[in-house]
Protein backbone atom coordinates (compact mmCIF):
# COMPACT_ATOMS: atom_id res chain seq x y z
CA UNK A 1 0.00 0.00 0.00
CA UNK A 2 1.11 3.81 0.64
CA UNK A 3 3.07 2.65 3.46
CA UNK A 4 5.31 0.40 1.01
CA UNK A 5 5.28 3.18 -1.51
CA UNK A 6 7.19 5.45 0.81
CA UNK A 7 9.04 3.54 2.34
CA UNK A 8 11.09 2.08 -0.81
CA UNK A 9 10.73 5.98 -2.27
CA UNK A 10 14.12 7.81 -2.29
CA UNK A 11 12.55 10.99 -1.70
CA UNK A 12 9.20 10.34 -0.03
CA UNK A 13 8.62 13.80 1.51
CA UNK A 14 8.35 14.69 -2.49
CA UNK A 15 5.20 12.54 -2.28
CA UNK A 16 3.67 14.56 0.55
CA UNK A 17 5.06 17.87 -0.95
CA UNK A 18 3.14 16.91 -3.82
CA UNK A 19 -0.39 16.15 -2.26
CA UNK A 20 0.07 19.13 -0.36
CA UNK A 21 0.65 21.54 -3.60
CA UNK A 22 -2.24 19.70 -5.40
CA UNK A 23 -4.68 19.78 -2.28
CA UNK A 24 -3.85 24.34 -2.23
CA UNK A 25 -4.22 24.16 -5.91
CA UNK A 26 -7.62 22.35 -5.91
CA UNK A 27 -9.40 23.52 -3.10
CA UNK A 28 -10.76 26.96 -1.86
CA UNK A 29 -9.45 28.27 1.04
CA UNK A 30 -12.39 27.28 2.79
CA UNK A 31 -12.91 24.16 1.86
CA UNK A 32 -9.00 23.09 3.17
CA UNK A 33 -10.56 21.94 6.40
CA UNK A 34 -12.58 18.98 4.80
CA UNK A 35 -9.64 18.67 2.43
CA UNK A 36 -7.53 16.23 4.77
CA UNK A 37 -4.55 18.81 4.24
CA UNK A 38 -4.43 19.23 8.74
CA UNK A 39 -3.67 15.42 8.92
CA UNK A 40 -1.93 15.07 5.83
CA UNK A 41 0.71 17.91 6.99
CA UNK A 42 0.95 16.85 10.74
CA UNK A 43 2.01 13.24 9.65
CA UNK A 44 4.17 14.49 6.79
CA UNK A 45 5.91 16.72 9.84
CA UNK A 46 6.08 14.40 12.25
CA UNK A 47 6.96 11.38 9.96
CA UNK A 48 10.23 13.34 9.33
CA UNK A 49 11.54 15.09 12.45
CA UNK A 50 13.87 12.66 13.20
CA UNK A 51 15.45 12.24 9.24
CA UNK A 52 19.07 14.34 9.01
CA UNK A 53 18.10 14.62 5.29
CA UNK A 54 15.65 16.93 5.83
CA UNK A 55 16.11 19.07 8.47
CA UNK A 56 17.38 21.75 5.89
CA UNK A 57 15.27 21.22 3.13
CA UNK A 58 13.16 23.65 2.21
CA UNK A 59 10.17 21.97 1.21
CA UNK A 60 10.34 20.72 4.43
CA UNK A 61 10.23 23.27 6.65
CA UNK A 62 7.79 24.76 4.67
CA UNK A 63 5.23 21.60 5.41
CA UNK A 64 5.73 22.79 9.09
CA UNK A 65 5.30 26.59 7.94
CA UNK A 66 2.10 25.52 6.37
CA UNK A 67 1.09 23.33 9.24
CA UNK A 68 1.80 26.31 11.79
CA UNK A 69 -0.40 28.37 9.84
CA UNK A 70 -3.57 25.92 10.54
CA UNK A 71 -3.11 25.05 14.37
CA UNK A 72 -4.31 27.04 17.49
CA UNK A 73 -0.65 27.59 18.95
CA UNK A 74 1.76 28.21 16.08
CA UNK A 75 4.34 28.96 18.99
CA UNK A 76 4.61 25.36 19.88
CA UNK A 77 5.07 24.32 15.85
CA UNK A 78 7.81 26.81 16.12
CA UNK A 79 9.57 26.12 19.41
CA UNK A 80 9.67 22.36 18.27
CA UNK A 81 11.24 23.09 14.67
CA UNK A 82 13.75 24.76 15.86
CA UNK A 83 14.78 22.44 19.16
CA UNK A 84 14.99 19.74 16.82
CA UNK A 85 16.92 21.73 14.46
CA UNK A 86 14.56 22.14 11.35
CA UNK A 87 14.52 25.19 9.18
CA UNK A 88 17.32 27.04 11.08
CA UNK A 89 19.50 27.78 7.68
CA UNK A 90 16.20 29.63 6.74
CA UNK A 91 15.34 33.21 7.85
CA UNK A 92 12.04 32.32 6.75
CA UNK A 93 11.89 30.47 9.55
CA UNK A 94 12.47 33.43 12.18
CA UNK A 95 10.87 35.40 11.04
CA UNK A 96 7.37 33.91 10.75
CA UNK A 97 7.76 32.73 14.65
CA UNK A 98 8.50 36.61 15.30
CA UNK A 99 5.29 37.79 13.60
CA UNK A 100 3.47 34.80 15.70
CA UNK A 101 4.40 36.33 18.73
CA UNK A 102 4.20 39.99 17.83
CA UNK A 103 0.50 38.71 16.85
CA UNK A 104 0.37 37.46 20.98
CA UNK A 105 1.80 40.38 22.41
CA UNK A 106 5.14 38.95 23.10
Amino acid sequence: GIQKVLDEDEDPLALYDRFVKWTLDNYAQEELAQSGLLEVLEEATRRFVKDPRYKTDLRYLKLWLLYASHVEDPTAIYAHILAHGIGTLYAQTYLEYAAVLEKRGQ
